[in-house]
């Protein structure tokens, strides 16, 4: 953190620059090809970058001419005794399980070919501190009497005024630390401000940028594997979100605030996100490679059983050599099993979802094994260039490769199955076609022998029987011309309705009675009987079919020719009209001939034909009879929730039934 000018406390020194990316047009890859050569590259990334970080953070040297390495100060650690050492100087090495405070005094000359203002440049002082110079503040943060736990981590540039600085400079650093706390003081750097400042951003972004960029990634990764394990409900989504975000809370040491408040509890997220990271990277290895058996259970069991108390002693004794020790066995203990258990299935059974995480597993303990030794090599206390706090990458490539492979195979399988399936299901398609086809062949058959049917029984039961009957009044010799004359135009006129029936009107009533006009209309002026037609326009009845027609043939014939033989009148009158007030259809035929008494008409076919044929077409059948003549009416129901859209509705099929009035009806029983 740079310090401001003085006196006051040491704030980062933040310089903010814009980076502009630009892309090329890649040529098109097919998927497998594209998704191999990404993660291909970025392993070869990982690879060249993770092991020159830790060197990233310190410079090449510079010339002693332009900067000054100031790495021997005199220490009074309040024992009335100073002393001489060499920095850095880590408290918790020199003076463990102890909190308090020293003084370090540093002398340096001026720089001779300096021009204008200087800077200073340490990258630790903590926990709390003050900086003199030559007398003068220069900056400070925290309480030197109650200095906060892991404080004053983060590097510091602290420019110099120029009127501070004189040919021999003295630098009093006085800092106070935390038992188990990193305390300690760096380092310091002397020289230009443009020099020291490239030393400081390549400290700040390998140390606290670093992470804070790794942790977003993280979150964002986590969110998007918690959307997907949402949807899919795969443990496998939902392990890699938890070891993300738990790795993610694990890297908050490293950028939090100095005056962030309840570093307890900061220190417990941290503690707890690194086991929940390495649990769930071990769950994750063990799904993924199918190898879970009992004792790898107990194992994870046990290594929670131990961490969680672990946590709680290290937040509250604030993490004591022997701790972080054992901490350290126990996550040592924890990698080796897991690492072990995947070499070996991975050498026996080589699959490629074991290989892959044996070999990360592999490459993360090369990484922490020259860590490991370059940290030593340099004696480097508190691990400030180790690069452990990357390696997460390692496991975060390698998990978000095999979810891409199988999300990817998961998509490919379920486009064959896909494409399967509509190969399958068009099969069907054309097969129901087929059977739909012939069943549709089966009904014109089956209706066309139907009708053949009809037509033999209309012709033996109608045509037929009134030939029989014409024969035998003609072997009898009973019979007259003129009856002979009558059965055979009754017979003539039952054929010609019958070949009318055949025809599709449509719907149209008003068709039906103009092909009954057409057909019995000379008959009926040869019986002298004058039609008086009123026919309005009738809407389409709905259910009109052929065999319904030949029905309204046959019983209308009925009708006229009980007129023509029995009621001795001139007129009859035809009326078809929509019944508004009944929402019918209704057909009227009325005679001015003379009537008759219905009670004195004795039953016979006529009477059950014509009920049966109205209750065959779904009508309702009233007679009324008086002296001046007989009328007939037919009523169709309508059904009222089929309007068109002219304002007239279609008609339904209505339920036939005979009105109980005023008798039966017999006109046919005359004779």
């Amino acid at each position: 953190m740079p310090a401001k000018d003085a006196p006051g406390r040491a704030e980062p020194d933040r310089i903010h620059r814009d980076e502009a990316s630009a892309g090329a047009d890649c040529p098109a890859r097919p998927p497998g090809k594209l998704q191999f050569s990404l993660w291909r590259a970025a392993w070869i990334a990982l690879l060249l970058v993770l092991p020159a970080l830790p060197w990233s953070v310190r410079a090449a040297p510079l010339p002693t001419a332009q900067l000054q390495i100031i790495d021997q100060a005199t220490i009074d650690a309040g024992d009335g005794t100073p002393a001489t050492v060499t920095l850095p100087y880590y408290w918790d090495r020199s003076r463990p399980g102890e909190s308090g405070g020293a003084s370090f005094s540093l002398r340096f000359p001026d720089l001779p070919s300096r021009q204008g203002m200087a800077a200073l440049y340490l990258e630790r002082a903590a926990n709390g501190y003050e900086i003199w110079l030559n007398g003068s503040l220069l900056a400070h943060a925290g309480s030197l009497s109650a200095p906060v736990p892991y404080a004053g981590q983060h590097p510091l540039l602290i420019p110099v005024p120029a009127d501070l600085l004189r040919r021999e400079n003295e630098l009093l650093v006085t800092i106070a630390a935390r038992a188990s706390s990193r305390g300690g003081l760096s380092r310091v750097e002397f020289g230009p401000p443009a020099l020291l400042e490239a030393h400081y951003e390549r400290a700040l972004w390998f140390k606290i940028m670093g992470p804070v960029v790794i942790a977003a990634v993280s979150v964002l990764l986590a969110c998007l594997s918690a959307l997907v394990w949402w949807r899919q409900r795969d443990p496998l989504f939902g392990l890699y979100a938890i070891a993300e975000l738990g790795w993610s809370f694990g890297l908050v040491e490293y950028f939090i605030a100095d005056d962030a408040g309840a570093r307890d509890a900061w220190l417990a997220a941290v503690l707890a996100g690194r086991a929940v990271f390495m649990y769930a990277t071990a769950r994750f290895a063990i799904l993924v490679t199918g190898l879970e058996t009992g004792w790898l259970r107990r194992m994870l069991q046990l290594y929670l059983a131990i961490k969680i108390p672990l946590i709680a002693l290290m937040v509250v004794e604030h993490s004591t050599r022997a701790m972080v020790l054992a901490n350290v066995v126990v996550n040592v203990v924890m990698a080796l099993s897991i690492v072990a258990m995947l070499l070996r299935a991975a050498v026996t059974r080589p699959e490629r979802e074991r290989v892959a995480i044996a070999a990360a597993l592999g490459l993360t303990l090369l990484v922490s094994m020259l860590d490991l030794l370059h940290v030593w090599w340099i004696g480097d206390y508190y691990w400030d260039s180790s690069v452990t706090r990357y390696v997460s990458l390692i496991f975060s490539l390698t998990m978000g490769w095999l979810l891409v492979d199988r999300y990817t195979r998961a998509t490919r399988g379920l486009a064959a199955l896909n494409r399967r399936l509509d190969s399958a299901v068009s099969r069907k398609e054309q097969e129901l076609y087929d059977l739909y086809r012939h069943s549709r062949e089966m009904e014109r058959e089956q209706a066309a022998l139907e009708e053949r049917g009809r037509i033999m029984r209309d012709i033996h039961d109608g045509l037929g029987s009134q030939l029989v009957g014409i024969l035998s009044m003609l072997r009898s010799g009973r019979a007259s011309a003129q009856m002979l004359e009558q059965q055979l135009q009754h017979a003539l006129d039952a054929l010609k309705l019958s070949v009318d029936a055949l025809q599709d009107t449509g719907g149209d009533l008003a068709t039906v009675l103009g092909n009954l006009r057409y057909r019995l209309g000379p008959r009926l002026e040869a019986a002298g009987l004058r039609v008086d037609w009123q026919v309005e326009r009738l809407p389409t009845l709905d259910g009109l079919t052929p065999q319904r027609v030949r029905e309204l043939h046959y019983l209308l014939l009925e009708v006229f020719s009980n007129a023509m033989r029995h009621s001795g009148g001139s007129v009859v009158r035809v009326c078809a009209h929509k019944d508004v007030r009944q929402h019918a259809l209704v057909i009227e035929i009325h005679d001015n001939g003379r009537g008759f008494a219905p009670e004195a008409v004795t039953p016979g076919k006529g009477l059950g034909n014509m009920r049966r044929r109205a209750e065959t077409i779904g009508a309702m059948l009233d007679l009324r009879s008086a002296p001046d003549g007989t009328t007939v009416r037919l009523v169709f129901a309508l059904a009222p929730e089929a309007e068109s859209g002219n304002g007239e509705p279609s008609a339904g099929q209505g339920h036939a039934a005979d009105r109980a009035g005023n008798g039966a009806i017999g006109a046919t029983d005359r004779a």
